[in-house]
């Protein structure tokens, strides 16, 4: 099947979970200390942006700074924290395109800046965030009208909408690739999803606990091993997209702007 006929349709091949993830390690090793490097400063990034944010709430209380101004304090906070979790999704993504093709990648690819990709990524984020917003709007009050009729039936909105929640988490689970590497805009990105991940549904969402089990298990690992499976989980996404997408490349997003 052509790359295009893929990413069209989606593969209707199963999705080789084990293979997906050796391949996602196999990209990691090509440049374990960049990926890990990367991801560190990445995260001292973060949790710098999160600490403006935090001296900003704090600091509303004292004397001398205003509450306007420790209120910016949290709006540059906010701003730099997205900034840097757009910036790092993206450089990440590209490091691991570029070594599941069998080159190793450098630092320059994950540095580099992408502005038009990083300002589809937020607009699907704020999409993504919407659905679920209104799915829990709807279980909300169904479950308050429900209860109405009978305390113990407010509990079957929620239910439904959690399950609801879990479907839209699973078939969005590539909308990185599908925003970065295709150009896709939110909407085309996640009527995209639901076509290629519905056919094998349950395979890609046994693929996502594993992701989640590895995440975990990175941060039990006194945190440090977040710095190994976070890499090894966005290497091991990218082959299952490349397997249910195809692995063309519509924007160029791994060329220099």
């Amino acid at each position: 099947m052509r790359d295009d006929e893929m990413t069209a349709a989606g593969s209707t091949a199963p999705l080789p979970i084990g293979g997906s993830i050796s391949r996602g390690w196999q990209a990691f090793a090509r440049a374990p200390w960049v990926f890990v490097g990367f991801t560190l400063l990445g995260l001292v990034l973060t949790f710098f942006t999160q600490w403006l944010q935090d001296l900003g709430s704090n600091g509303g209380d004292s004397e001398g700074f205003g509450a306007i101004g420790w209120g910016l304090v949290v709006v540059i906070g906010l701003v730099l924290n997205v900034l840097v979790s757009l910036w790092m999704n993206i450089g990440l993504f590209r490091g691991a395109w570029i070594a599941l093709s069998g080159r190793k990648p450098s630092w320059d690819d994950f540095f580099r800046w992408d502005g038009a990709a990083m300002g589809r990524l937020f607009l699907m984020a704020l999409l993504l965030l919407g659905v679920n917003i209104v799915i829990l709007i709807i279980a909300g009050l169904s479950g308050a009208l429900l209860s109405l009729i009978r305390f113990e039936l407010s509990a079957l909105p929620l239910l439904a909408g959690l399950l609801v929640m879990i479907y839209v988490g699973v078939t969005q689970m590539f909308h990185l690739p599908l925003v970065i590497a295709r150009g896709d805009g939110p909407v085309p990105a996640f009527q995209a999803g639901r076509q290629g991940v519905d056919p094998q549904f349950f395979g890609v969402l046994g693929f996502g606990a594993l992701m989640v089990l590895i995440v975990l298990l990175g941060v039990l690992i006194f945190g440090v091993g977040l710095l190994v499976a976070a890499p090894v989980v966005i290497c091991s996404l990218v082959a299952a997209y490349q397997h249910l997408f195809g692995s063309d490349n519509r924007t160029g997003f791994l060329q220099a702007n």
